[in-house]
């Protein structure tokens, strides 16, 4: 049982040392131009990430082999987690700084005393170098290289068949929106019907946009499936109705609004904010 514990407290101690990362460490700034040739459309594949994990698994190897006594493997994945690392550190000129050989180097010479606790401290002074990395690029990178450029996606609206940028699009939505919202709320229940028909066919045609990248069929209705409908129903019920309901309304305007919008945007807003910005920072 003590040999478990602390196996488990060094594990977790390696853990802390190699992701230390907290909120005030971290920094958007956009990532060097020269990551660029890792990441598609200059490479096929992704190989800046493909690196983070090959890196990870052989330092994880250690770890899982030491506990496991299968110091063949420990030793291999000792001198593999150098060698990728070494690859590594060479890749991203603006970034050598956050290397450290020599700490790479001592963490694979006490991994092959195929002592645990030697290992585990060695760890740390390597852990660091990744750690100090992460909080300063992380961020960055996943949001230049793993998420959409909504502002360059092209729409062509339903209701008057023109193309336009994302962004146009949905203001276009909004103020749709705003058309049913505002007439009820002056009790032109037929304006607002009205709106209702201009206000549902934009946004479903989320559908047709979003599954450009939400391809499967579990994913594709993440903001546009079954919540969207019964908002869509509920509200054409009230406006229908000889005497139109104001909570079923609002609460259906809110199932839409929280369901859909708010999700959405909670997801990828942010990510499409910064890019934007970068994107144009570096037409100055």
């Amino acid at each position: 049982m003590k040999t478990l514990k602390l196996i488990l407290s060094l594990m977790m101690l390696t853990f802390l040392a190699v992701f230390p990362v907290q909120a005030k460490d971290m920094i958007v700034k956009e990532p060097p131009k020269s990551l660029s040739k890792f990441y598609p459309p200059e490479s096929k594949e992704p190989k800046w990430i493909q690196q983070m994990h090959k890196m990870s698994a052989h330092f994880g190897g250690v770890f899982v082999n030491l506990k496991e006594k299968d110091f063949e493997n420990v030793d291999k994945h000792a001198d593999k987690l150098v060698e990728e690392y070494k690859k590594t550190s060479e890749m991203v000129p603006e970034w050598e700084e956050y290397f450290d050989i020599k700490a790479a180097e001592e963490f694979a010479a006490a991994a092959k005393t195929h002592d645990i606790g030697k290992a585990g401290k060695a760890s740390g002074k390597l852990g660091k170098t990744c750690g100090k990395c992460h909080g300063d690029q992380e961020i960055s990178v996943w949001t230049k290289f793993h998420w959409p450029s909504f502002h360059k996606i092209k729409v062509t609206d339903p209701i008057d068949e023109k193309e336009v940028e994302f962004g146009k699009y949905m203001k276009s939505i909004s103020s749709s929106m705003k058309g049913v919202t505002v007439n009820f709320g002056e009790g032109q229940y037929d304006r607002a019907g009205k709106a209702l028909k201009v206000f549902k066919t934009r946004y479903m045609e989320l559908k047709s946009t979003c599954s450009k990248c939400h391809t499967t069929d579990d994913v594709k209705l993440f903001y546009v499936g079954k919540d969207a409908d019964t908002a869509f129903s509920g509200l054409a019920n009230e406006l229908n109705a000889e005497k139109p309901n104001p909570g079923n309304f609002w609460k259906n305007v809110g199932l839409l609004g929280k369901t859909g919008c708010k999700n959405c945007h909670l997801v990828h807003r942010t990510y499409s904010f910064i890019k934007e910005a970068w994107e144009e920072e570096d037409k100055k």
